[in-house]
């Protein structure tokens, strides 16, 4: 843990070489706990057994708005713990190819597409879409009635099948998995309701194709590709704008997807979305009430899960057509930790870790946030990312 806090420091420090970089010392990045702790030492002790017998496997998942969509501060985390804990490397989950949708994603994995796509997000529904997504856990879709449509997935490690979650306008359209010089035609997936092929063999390459033809529609709402059992499976999904009533009020196939990921601990990063208002509109008990929504229905399919609870980073929020300062981030914050203190959860406090109240603008001086004083920079999500893993050893590693 040493090392890993001087190589934190060393970061900092050549990011604020040009600028005054905020003081975050490694050693402030900690859990709080309002409550008991029963939640995080039963995932230590699930961590710790991963660590020692490669075969067994802990699933982490992590939640959110455009900070987990853009994917380098989730990526950071999970190259930590392969890289940094010494903790197998395990599958990643769910996934989205994003680029059929025409915005960001995580550039851990590469996706290509032929044709015309139109792609939909639960947080913001495209009208264009000619027909209504059954949003799942990745809380995005695309649609394509274009007959030489199709996408490429190249993936950083070998996966023995995919399940792809979405229909067609009909059971005459199934889609096909090429591997090689192989073409695979999917079956009917009874678990997620879409389709689903294994490989001869392991690969990091293959291209889908609905095989449309003139009239039929083919929607997708998301991958889950078939990997290797063991190891630290770290599944993140967010979605750009999200709220703590996306995933509940707008995904309905929110909990069929979550059943088959079984999280071990889950990461929440949702609020700074729900708080983007006039601190009069900021309901905190509404707030709560959102979120132990949305807490309920990942305790159905993993009752033995704990929480951790990231509060609202310092930001501005958009007002007609400028930006204001974001009032709410205190507000926010002591609702999370009331939250916290009601499920024996832990709060990461990145609100108080970034400086408070107004703390936004000296980030983004650092080159640490982009201009809008929202969202990071890549070097700041994953500073973020080194921040967050280095909390959570201090706990798994006592």
């Amino acid at each position: 843990m040493k090392a890993f806090t001087l190589l934190i420091c060393a970061l900092i420090w050549h990011i604020g070489a040009a600028a005054a970089v905020p003081e975050v010392p490694a050693d402030s990045s900690v859990l709080v706990f309002p409550g008991k702790r029963g939640g995080i030492e039963r995932f230590a002790a699930k961590l710790q057994a991963v660590k020692e017998s490669p075969d067994k496997s802990v699933t982490i998942w992590h939640i959110g708005g455009s900070h987990v969509q853009a994917g380098w501060f989730t990526s950071r985390v999970r190259h930590n713990f392969d890289s940094l804990g010494h903790y197998p490397c395990g599958g990643r989950g769910y996934i989205f190819p994003y680029p059929l949708a025409k915005t960001n994603f995580d550039r851990s994995y590469r996706v290509g597409y032929t044709g015309e796509w139109i792609g939909s997000m639960s947080s913001r529904p495209n009208r264009e879409m000619p027909v209504k997504p059954d949003y799942g856990i990745t809380g995005i879709a695309a649609y394509t009635a274009d007959t030489t449509a199709s996408f490429s997935l190249r993936m950083p490690y070998g996966i023995s099948g995919l399940h792809i979650l979405g229909r067609g306008s009909g059971p005459e359209v199934i889609p096909c998995v090429v591997v090689g010089a192989d073409t695979l035609q999917c079956s009917p997936d009874p678990l997620t309701g879409g389709f689903a092929t294994m490989f001869p063999a392991e690969t990091d390459s293959m291209v889908v194709t609905p095989r449309l033809r003139e009239g039929q529609y083919f929607l997708i709402t998301g991958i889950l590709p078939e990997e290797a059992p063991g190891g630290v499976h770290y599944v993140s999904t967010g979605v750009n704008g999200a709220r703590t009533t996306t995933w509940t009020e707008r995904c309905p196939e929110f909990r069929r997807d979550l059943s088959r990921i079984h999280p071990d601990l889950v990461i929440l990063g949702l609020g700074i979305n729900d708080s983007a208002c006039p601190p009069e509109d900021f309901k905190p008990e509404r707030f709560k009430e959102h979120y132990r929504t949305l807490l309920r229905l990942i305790r159905e399919q993993a009752p033995e899960c704990t929480f951790i609870f990231i509060t609202n980073n310092d930001s501005w929020r958009w007002k007609g057509r400028r930006m204001v300062h974001n009032e709410n981030g205190t507000a926010v914050r002591q609702a999370m930790f009331e939250l916290a203190g009601e499920y024996d959860a832990a709060v990461w406090d990145l609100f108080s870790l970034m400086g408070g109240n107004g703390s936004a603008e000296g980030w983004r001086d650092a080159g640490l946030m982009k201009n809008d004083r929202l969202h990071f920079t890549r070097e700041g999500y994953e500073m973020l990312g080194d921040l967050l893993y280095t909390a959570l050893m201090r706990e798994c590693e006592r």
